[in-house]
């Protein structure tokens, strides 16, 4: 009510408007060992960085999830010659959200490049020696593992909007110019759920295209202007040798 952010060092930073981009963060096993050293999830520069040095090392990757994330660290993992195996909950990787056909497909081509796939498989827990991983326990047998990634998804930073009192559902809400229930405050990529007249539905989106757009669209709106979130979704992936992108859900 006041348009004021407080900061943990005591300042006071008054404002018009306030955007709101505090993005995703990876979504945890809550499963004993999780805690182990040696057990990443993927978010961060420092994250993308242990990985490639642990490629660098050789051995055994497991990546728990077989969605965008999990399968393109993986074909990175077999391009560096590291041990992959892919434990899926789903029938097939990327089924949601590509059907079962490009989902076929995909397995196929991982199990192509020597990727050990198995799906229908359920994460029990994580056993370790001296601290660091070293198995992973799934249905009735474990996996051994140098290093394991988990990536079974992302779910939108919104304690600072809860705390502000805007109305929070899968995202912050925002409507077709990215206003939250607050019209002073906007909020945009991974955060934002937001009403789309294109598709006549709201949409979370995560992908970085998303978010750069969004923010182009949120300065156009405190500037005055009729703009809307009117694009469809877009989406590309390079795995091996195979490129794919799409436009729209």
């Amino acid at each position: 009510e006041r348009h004021e952010v407080h900061l943990d060092v005591g300042e006071v930073v008054p404002y018009r408007y306030l955007v709101l981009a505090t993005g995703s963060e990876p979504r945890l096993l809550r499963v004993p060992g999780a805690e182990l050293g040696g057990v990443h999830t993927l978010r961060r520069v420092a994250d993308s960085d242990a990985l490639r040095q642990a490629f660098g090392r050789g051995g055994r990757l497991v990546v728990v999830g077989g969605g965008w994330l999990g399968l393109e660290v993986a074909a990175a993992a077999r391009m560096a010659g590291v041990e992959v195996t892919v434990l899926e909950a789903a029938e097939q990787p990327l089924l949601a959200v590509l059907g079962e056909e490009m989902a076929r497909y995909f397995a196929e081509l991982h199990r192509r490049h020597g990727v050990d796939l198995r799906t229908g498989a359920a994460v029990r827990a994580f056993h370790g020696r001296d601290g660091h991983v070293a198995e992973v326990e799934v249905d009735d047998e474990v996996v051994p593992a140098d290093l394991v990634l988990v990536a079974v998804g992302a779910a939108p930073v919104t304690g600072l909007a809860e705390e502000a009192g805007l109305e929070v559902d899968n995202g912050v809400l925002v409507d077709e110019q990215l206003r939250t229930s607050d019209p002073a405050v906007l909020a945009v990529g991974d955060v934002a759920n937001a009403r789309n007249t294109a598709l006549g539905r709201r949409l979370r989106v995560e992908h970085w295209d998303n978010a750069r757009r969004q923010g182009k669209l949120a300065a156009r709106v405190i500037l005055g202007r009729d703009d809307r979130y009117d694009w469809v979704p877009y989406f590309y992936t390079d795995q091996y040798d195979l490129g794919m992108e799409y436009v729209g859900l």
